[in-house]
């Protein structure tokens, strides 16, 4: 192959890579687009209501499923928000604590959460309603009130993240999922929004 031919067959490599390249930066932008167009419909598809308007219930913010807690079954012990659930080597009288974006150094908004499903290994169905004010003034939590059958509660953790807390008898084969409403100054959570860890100790400190 000549010099020519070389110098040539660089320059058509070269363009071929540059046209490649601009392409690639074209279905990235796409996919960014059309991810983002999901992530709204999925964020929208369970909005009961009108998002800006108080009353306005999104269903299914989190959800999931777990086996156990006693590492007796450690493959496939959890799904969706609870896939990694650690071992507390038992099952019994374990708290499932949900860390919300809220905290009582930073925000000043009311809220409202309600979790429903079904705990086998306790015989029981799951519905508590937990409410409240993460209220900065005061850095403290205020006018909170819950109802339902597994002590739900919610408390500030040593950093100030809004937790909010029921009981279960037995983690056994439990399933539940978190519906939200916008109420008073708080805001319409989202999907995503909040965290979930089993533990023994009625209190724990998230990250």
């Amino acid at each position: 192959m000549s010099t020519e031919q070389t110098a040539n067959l660089i320059e058509s490599v070269t363009e071929l890579t540059a046209t490649v390249a601009n392409k690639m930066g074209v279905i990235d932008n796409r996919m960014a687009q059309a991810e983002a167009t999901f992530d709204e419909w999925r964020n929208q598809r369970d909005l009961h209501g009108e998002a800006s308007e108080h009353g306005t219930v999104r269903m299914g913010i989190l959800q999931g499923f777990v086996n156990t807690t006693d590492g007796l079954n450690s493959v496939n012990s959890g799904t969706g928000a609870f896939a990694n659930v650690s071992n507390l080597e038992t099952r019994h009288n374990i708290y499932l604590h949900f860390k919300t974006p809220l905290n009582i150094n930073t925000h000043a908004e009311m809220f409202w959460f309600n979790i429903k499903g079904y705990s086998y290994g306790s015989a029981c169905i799951i519905d508590e309603t937990i409410v409240g004010y993460c209220y900065k003034p005061n850095n403290k939590l205020i006018n909170q009130s819950a109802f339902g059958s597994l002590n739900p509660s919610s408390y500030a953790d040593v950093n100030g993240n809004v937790i909010l807390r029921i009981l279960l008898p037995s983690s056994y084969y439990t399933t539940c999922r978190v519906d939200t409403m916008r109420v008073g100054n708080g805001r319409l959570f989202n999907e995503g929004d909040l965290e979930a860890k089993f533990s023994l100790e009625e209190k724990i400190t998230f990250d």
